[in-house]
């Protein structure tokens, strides 16, 4: 969204406590809002932005919201306000984790500012573009994970249309795809924080709690079937690896 900023002008800065609530209507210019303590929600018309600590939302001209802070928060912020051309501009919040010393930059920026001297509103604008650097970055890093994600989607589906079939194999899903087997699995990793046989296992055994919990199946191994194992003692070591406790016992307690 702000690789293409052109005809850049920085407006004003200011920082305090939040309001617990605030109504801004057709707002006449964009801002950065850092949130240095607490948190708050953005209410949009068609969709709601919470920032907490150490975020950041940009909120573009033009936009209407309601603010409220979080109850019982020591909820402050900081902003800066500046008109630009932006594409497609959209309130969106960004995490300032990796961004070095984010409540220092705030306040410095703030202290530079109020200076009102040539030089000091030099550094306010080279300030400014190493924040929308780092904006980039992760917009950037964003669009780059969502394509690598899209790659593996026709595989994901399948897992998802078979995953209580006993015959679900996982050595052909990169085929479906057309990428390498390996390549496959490090972005479904990436996507799932685990391997396609655990994510396997992992929805089958959850399912078969919610099947047990509700009483649907007489039998362990009826159970076991219904949820893609055609051997009820795997299935038992998959379930109580997961739960702590065989699914036999456990259904002897849901009874």
């Amino acid at each position: 969204m702000f690789e293409n900023m052109e005809n850049l002008k920085l407006l004003s800065t200011s920082t305090g406590a939040s309001k617990k609530q605030s109504h801004v209507e057709f707002k006449k210019n964009h801002s950065f809002v850092y949130r240095p303590m607490g948190a708050g929600t953005f209410y949009f018309q068609n969709k709601h932005l919470t920032v907490r600590e150490n975020e950041m939302i940009f909120l573009p001209c033009g936009s209407s919201y309601d603010f409220i802070s979080v109850p019982e928060s020591d909820c402050r912020f900081c902003a800066i306000m500046f008109e630009a051309d932006i594409h497609h501009p959209e309130p969106t919040v960004y995490s300032m984790e990796n961004f070095p010393e984010a409540r220092d930059f705030f306040s410095h920026f703030a202290d530079l500012w109020k200076l009102e001297h040539p030089s000091d509103k030099y550094k306010c604008y080279a300030m400014f573009y190493s924040l929308i650097s780092h904006i980039s970055n992760l917009e950037n890093t964003d669009y780059a994970a969502k394509q690598k994600f899209q790659l593996i989607a026709p595989a994901v589906q399948y897992l998802r249309d078979h995953i209580f079939d006993s015959h679900l194999k996982t050595d052909h899903l990169h085929l479906l795809c057309g990428i390498s087997d390996t390549y496959f699995r490090k972005i479904f990793v990436a996507k799932f924080a685990q391997t396609p046989q655990k994510y396997i296992i992992s929805k089958r055994i959850s399912h078969a709690k919610a099947l047990i919990d509700n009483g649907d199946f007489e039998t362990i191994t009826e159970v076991a079937a219904s949820v893609g194992y055609t051997d009820p003692l795997y299935f038992s070591r998959a379930f109580r690896k997961k739960y702590g406790i065989s699914p036999m016992k456990m259904n002897k307690e849901s009874s």
